[in-house]
């Protein structure tokens, strides 16, 4: 009877020591900024008219990291008995894979707002999302137990989502000067992905999310072109869990270089910096929140385009890789977008 309380203890707190650890910084991993997806149109308003797009995404994650930047590694007490603690410590870590197919529908005024051109548009994420975690305990337990508590804790603290994820909707206004564009944007993330406060992997993050930006682009006659991006992201509640996710800013950038009339390539990068600590008054994380939990990322890869002769349609692939992260997975970002004008 002994032994199989102990060894239930130390699965139930190693449960939660995993989960904890992968609701770090933005509640449940999940980012309400759409990384990467921002590019130089973005600062260049195109033609008026009606665009359709599909955004393809693909990010995959092999390590997790904590708030100080290392992997997530653990050392608890665990009581098992009357007046009797067991020490445990171990790591915890992940596989995170994420697969994101978006319709995106965007509309730009022919008519002259503000001295430019507004318009909006409304992105739709169709989401396929796992979560291997890898929980190793290192404490010198007798055999077998490490590997049953490993193995347990790794079951519960890993899972599998599909369907709708969070819709976004902005509305934004572009102004163009010689060389020089500027767009402003607002968006607005809409809570309409499944979300569970009981499982480890949701579709959705169960709050709303508003995101300022302003971007500006400059071209030249000789084919460079540089463009960037700042955005500041606010959230409200999760109304499930009283989880508050701290503001955060994202910087983005991009340079590229006309080497046909057709094709041009060049580099993206993006930083991100969460701003705010987060919040949980009702203690309603596996356990408390460690530094702020304030996340920290940046990348950078290539990027490549090709525009048909007619300006009606463009395809774009991005190849982004993470490095410097805090309190969430490293990973890296694939993007293929395709454009067409109606």
């Amino acid at each position: 009877m002994v032994v199989r309380k102990t060894l239930s203890a130390l699965i139930t707190g190693l449960m939660a020591v995993g989960a904890c650890n992968h609701a770090m910084a933005v509640e449940n991993d999940e980012l309400d900024a759409p990384l990467a997806v921002w590019g130089l149109d973005a600062a260049i308003l195109p033609p008026s008219g009606f665009y359709g797009q599909i955004i393809g995404a693909h990010y995959e994650a092999n390590s997790v990291k904590d708030p100080m930047g290392n992997n997530v590694q653990f050392a608890t007490t665990l009581p098992v008995a009357p007046g009797v603690s067991v020490p445990v410590a171990g790591t915890v870590d992940a596989k995170i894979i994420t697969d994101v197919l978006v319709p995106r529908f965007v509309f730009i005024s022919d008519d002259v707002f503000l001295g430019g051109h507004a318009g909006a548009y409304v992105a739709v994420p169709l989401v396929d999302k796992s979560r291997e975690v890898n929980v190793a305990v290192t404490t010198a337990l007798p055999a077998p137990y490490p590997a049953m508590i490993g193995a347990a804790a790794t079951a519960a603290a890993s899972g599998k989502q599909r369907g709708l994820g969070d819709v976004e909707v902005t509305s934004f206004i572009g102004w163009k000067h010689d060389d020089l564009s500027i767009v402003a944007a607002l968006n607005v993330d809409l809570p309409t992905g499944k979300f569970d406060k009981t499982s480890q992997v949701n579709l959705g993050t169960n709050y709303y999310s508003f995101r300022p930006l302003l971007s500006a682009a400059y071209s030249t006659d000789s084919g460079f072109d540089v463009a960037a991006a700042v955005s500041y992201n606010v959230s409200t509640v999760n109304k499930d869990t009283n989880y508050k996710s701290g503001q955060y800013l994202t910087v983005e950038y991009e340079a590229t270089y006309q080497f046909s009339g057709n094709f041009k390539a060049g580099l993206q990068g993006y930083y991100l910096d969460q701003t705010t600590n987060d919040q949980d008054p009702n203690s309603s994380a596996a356990v408390p929140i460690f530094n702020g939990n304030k996340a920290r990322a940046e990348a950078i890869g290539p990027v490549a385009s090709w525009q048909s002769d007619d300006l009606r349609t463009k395809v774009e692939f991005k190849y982004l890789a993470e490095s410097g992260v805090r309190a969430r997975p490293e990973g890296n970002l694939f993007l293929l977008t395709a454009t067409r004008q109606f």
